[in-house]
């Protein structure tokens, strides 16, 4: 079983998100968990047990109705002329705080993906200022996809892989290598040499020996030079034609150099619609990722 989770708040950019759930779920005919955490805020403490109980099984009864209602949906429009569903639909509501729930149902459902929308003018500023979004990426053991603001569904067909050390860097290729799979795009590993490091051919002899040891043939390798890292993937992606960026964080280092307030100004994805995928950063055991390890 392929079981991709949705956590959605009902707002545009949920649904934004949704539609590239939807549309992996039919590639992989998978399982498609559409999920929505609320709280209920205790204003005043001395607030009466009875109403507070009121505020919550309302609340978590307009959660289920919404959360079904998109279910319906999703059922109704997915199905082949015979009448059968393209893939299975489950919807879930809980309790709780985003991203908390969010770990949760990775554990519980055995969740293999994570799409979600994100917020902001830029999708990608919004993950390196901080965001539920960035959050469950830092957290998730399993592959999170973030799909930007005002993005809609688009088929995949280039990823960026940015790579930091081509030996150590890539043990997660695999997985990424089966998601490209899923969407038939072409992959570009992209590796940035900073100022000082003669690192060009051991990058281009570890690539051959990844080339070769693939069946896939839409891998390059782009090496740029540049002083700073992050300039010289944003230079990269803003003048190709990129649809996802993809990278392994396996180190709370390289997540909060990446995703660290101060590197916003250096930081501008002009490409509003560029998503983002994280293929690991929680540093949980590589059979928890199944997703990528069992696809196709």
């Amino acid at each position: 079983m392929k079981n991709i989770l949705l956590p959605t708040d009902f707002s545009q950019n949920a649904e934004n998100a949704l539609s590239f759930a939807v549309e992996i779920a039919r590639l992989v005919k998978g399982n498609l968990i559409l999920f929505h955490s609320y709280s209920v805020q205790l204003i005043d403490p001395n607030m009466p047990a009875e109403i507070y109980l009121s505020a919550y099984q309302e609340e978590e009864k307009a959660a289920k109705e919404s959360l079904e209602g998109l279910k319906k949906r999703i059922i109704n429009s997915n199905k082949d002329e015979a009448g059968n569903e393209l893939f299975t639909t489950e919807a879930v509501v809980s309790q709780g705080l985003v991203v908390d729930e969010t770990l949760s149902m990775i554990k519980d459902f055995k969740i293999d993906l994570v799409i979600m929308g994100t917020h902001g003018a830029s999708g990608i500023t919004e993950l390196i200022l901080g965001s539920n979004t960035a959050s469950v990426i830092e957290n998730s053991p399993v592959p999170v996809l973030a799909i930007p603001h005002n993005t809609g569904y688009r088929e995949i067909r280039n990823i960026v892989y940015a790579y930091d050390d081509i030996k150590s860097g890539l043990p997660s290729f695999h997985k990424l290598l089966s998601f490209a799979t899923i969407c038939d795009a072409d992959i570009t590993l992209l590796h940035i040499i900073e100022k000082g490091k003669d690192t060009e051919d051991l990058n281009k002899r570890e690539f051959d020996k990844i080339k070769s040891a693939t069946n896939y043939d839409r891998i390059n390798l782009k090496l740029v030079h540049e002083e700073n890292v992050l300039e010289g993937i944003n230079e990269y992606v803003n003048s190709n034609d990129v649809d996802v960026l993809a990278m392994t964080i396996k180190k709370r280092t390289l997540f909060d150099r990446i995703f660290n307030k101060s590197l916003t100004k250096k930081w501008h994805i002009t490409q509003g619609y560029l998503c983002l995928l994280c293929i690991e950063c929680a540093q949980l055991p590589d059979n928890n990722l199944n997703f990528f390890n069992n696809y196709p």
